[in-house]
């Protein structure tokens, strides 16, 4: 009996093979395709860098000079769209035999090219972005690819949504008939911890914090948290990870130690990171509004309690109150009180807030998530 596969192209804005490329979700989303049978191909949307770089250095800077917080970067334009449409419709030609198209993107989808089934899959639209980070009216530019956004929504086949309140406001605009939230992904290789790293994390005073530079809030507030708890403890350490010193124009201190960003493709700055969560005490990002989510599920995963803001995708899905850390304001008196509850805490009470960080998102793997996605999927086709 000759078993035919399964065969899925899926679209993404860098290699796909890369764990560098949006925090590992590409890599876990095709990787686990494969492991389930399917064959996968990767296409990559990201447009030539000199035009890009460019572009953003040049043209959005004079846009700047009219409208100083826009966001009209290259792949927001009508010249990216044209190039995508290209790109999508040369790779509709060439895998020709494809059962399901994803783009992991809500800004492009091959649905013109193809009568096969079309799906999107990504964490928010553009014009939820304004809606709940930036709090304003988006200006010309940027409503032509709200616009763009809309009209793919109407002719795909389904999008799937990483957030429920996003996917609750995506339902609502009813441009599109079938969004799905399926839960979320923890976007890491599969860990148990050891008793020997146990004792190790209790042990310690080691924070870790974990974020690009658009967390430089969260961040600025913790290190002179730091900073002041090194007077009572001597061996409190920070580790930063996604941001360097020179970013974050630091005076040296031996209490704060910056990796800048760790690239979990390559084995030695997957060792560096892993070891530093597997030894850290307790994770700590209180930027408002959103603070490095998919890092708090992969720290999580590996048994790390968490310090984190309250914001509503969070609260959504893991409730106002939370057995696995705290919710903290960015405020450093009150995050001070907040690590240190953590580390007075007694060995059992250690052990019991790192296994319910574990508990908390051991529904998310990327096996389950992949599953649901066939499912909904299978209902379409």
């Amino acid at each position: 009996m000759v078993v035919i596969k399964r065969e899925i192209t899926v679209y993404s804005y860098g290699d796909a093979n890369s764990k560098k490329t949006w925090s590992n979700v590409p890599y876990f989303l095709t990787k686990t395709f494969e492991n389930k049978g399917y064959i996968v191909n990767k296409v990559n949307t990201q447009p030539n860098k000199i035009i890009s770089r460019i572009w953003n250095a040049l043209i959005l800077r004079v846009i700047k000079i009219f409208i100083k917080d826009s966001t009209y970067m290259y792949d927001r334009t009508p010249f990216y769209r044209s190039y995508v449409k290209r790109l999508m419709k040369k790779t509709v030609n060439k895998y020709n035999n494809t059962d399901i198209f994803i783009s992991i993107s809500f800004s492009y989808h091959p649905k013109e090219f193809t009568s096969r089934k079309v799906f999107m899959f990504c964490d928010w639209t553009y014009d939820y972005y304004f809606e709940h980070f930036k709090k304003r009216t988006p200006d010309f530019f940027e409503r032509q690819e709200i616009t763009n956004q809309h009209e793919l929504q109407k002719s795909v086949d389904g999008m799937f949504v990483l957030f429920p309140d996003v996917a609750k406001y995506v339902s609502q605009q009813a441009f599109c008939k079938n969004v799905y939230y399926l839960g979320n992904v923890i976007n890491s290789e599969k860990y148990e911890m050891t008793s020997d790293t146990l004792v190790r994390k209790n042990k310690n005073k080691n924070i870790v914090f974990i974020g690009s530079i658009k967390y430089i809030e969260g961040l600025k507030v913790l290190v002179e948290t730091i900073e002041n708890l090194s007077k009572k403890y001597s061996d409190i350490r920070l580790d930063v990870i996604g941001i360097t010193e020179k970013q974050f124009n630091f005076d040296e201190n031996t209490n704060i130690h910056f990796w800048g960003y760790l690239n979990k493709s390559f084995d030695e700055d997957n060792k560096t990171y892993y070891d530093i969560v597997n030894n850290a005490r307790v994770f700590v990002n209180t930027t408002p509004e959103w603070a490095s989510f998919s890092a708090i599920l992969d720290v999580m995963y590996h048994y790390t309690p968490i310090i984190t803001s309250r914001y509503r995708s969070f609260e959504q899905i893991f409730g106002r109150e939370i057995n696995f850390g705290s919710y903290c304001e960015n405020d450093k008196m009150q995050l001070e009180n907040k690590i240190e509850e953590v580390i007075k805490m007694d060995s059992s009470q250690y052990e019991s807030i790192c296994k319910n960080a574990r508990n908390a998102v051991s529904p998310f793997s990327w096996d389950k998530y992949v599953d649901k996605m066939i499912s909904k999927i299978d209902k379409n086709m």
